[in-house]
Parts: structure tokens; sequence; C-alpha cells
């Protein structure tokens, strides 16, 4: 039986990781934790709750929103998840039958399917994000202005990675640097 980690119980990092990146991550992770902690009444995970949702597809949902409007292939979706194919079909199957995602055939190839958001999938993720914005914008204001400036810096050249960028502009953000 595996044991339960205590809070006090730092977590464990595989591999060979320098404490440099270990202190990284924690750091990252702490923000992370702390952002998505704040009280929204259970908003955003009533949203998620309501079609009954799986982790796997809840990351469908969360890329596709990302790169909308654009409707990538299955297997380019299951690279960026890093899902299995059989799994990622099993959870855009489950959405479709929701109707939170379509599918189209390629034209040029049939065996090949691109999934991308409907109207419905589209309006839960952005229920989703508006309630966890709201925990943003209270940390964000709580910050004094040489935190912000301080964190804003520390953020700005990590907002213009490709990964990063295409998020940061669908939410609406300026020029990053």
């Amino acid at each position: 039986m595996p044991s339960i980690r205590t809070s006090t119980e730092a977590p464990r990092f595989g591999g060979d990781v320098s404490p440099e990146v270990r202190e990284t991550a924690i750091r990252v992770g702490t923000i992370f934790r702390h952002l998505v902690s704040y009280d929204d009444g259970g908003a955003s995970l009533r949203a998620i709750d309501r079609y009954g949702l799986s982790f796997v597809q809840f990351k469908v949902l969360m890329e596709l929103y990302a790169v909308d409007p654009e409707a990538p292939y299955m297997q380019e979706l299951s690279e960026s998840l890093g899902a299995s194919t059989p799994s990622l079909s099993r959870a855009v199957d489950g959405l479709f039958r929701k109707d939170l995602v379509s599918r189209s055939e390629d034209p040029d190839d049939r065996r090949r399917r691109r999934v991308s958001l409907t109207g419905e999938g589209r309006e839960v993720m952005d229920r989703f994000y508006l309630s966890r914005a709201a925990g943003v914008v209270e940390f964000a204001a709580g910050l004094s202005g040489e935190q912000r400036k301080a964190f804003d810096s520390a953020i700005g050249d990590l907002l213009d990675r490709e990964d990063m960028a295409a998020i940061y502009r669908r939410l609406g953000g300026g020029h990053p640097g």
C-alpha cells in the first residue's frame, strides 16, 4: 500500500534535478497552488463536474481552448498532451457525446480527424477561466507596486515563449516584455 504524503513532507523529484531547478519548480508550484486555491465559491469545479469530465477530458478542453480557433489533428493533440492515442480517442469520444467538441475528417485523408471546441465547449472553458481569473485578479491586486513590477519583469520573457504566447494573447494580454 503506498504511503500518503503528509503536508509537511517535501515533494520528491525524479531523476537528477539540480537544486536550482528544484527550487524554481517549488516556487512556481507554490504560486500555482496559491492561485488555484482562491475561493470562487466552487464555481470552477461545478463547471467541470456538471459535465462529469475526466482529467484527460479536461486537459483536452484546456488545450483546445488555448489553440482556438485552430483545430488540431488527433495525433497532434495526443502528442501535445502526452496522452496515448487510445486514451485520447476515448476522451474525445466522451466530449463529442457531451457536445463539447466537434470532429471533422481531413478531406485528403479520411483517417485523420481534427478536433475543435463547440460553442458549448468554449462556454464551459470561458466560465472556468473567468472563475479562476477572479482569484488571479485578487492576487495581483494584493501585490505592492514594487512586487507587481518585479513579478511582471520576471515573467515577461517567459510569455514570449511560443508555448505560452498564444495563451497569453488569448487571455487578452498585451506585450509581455
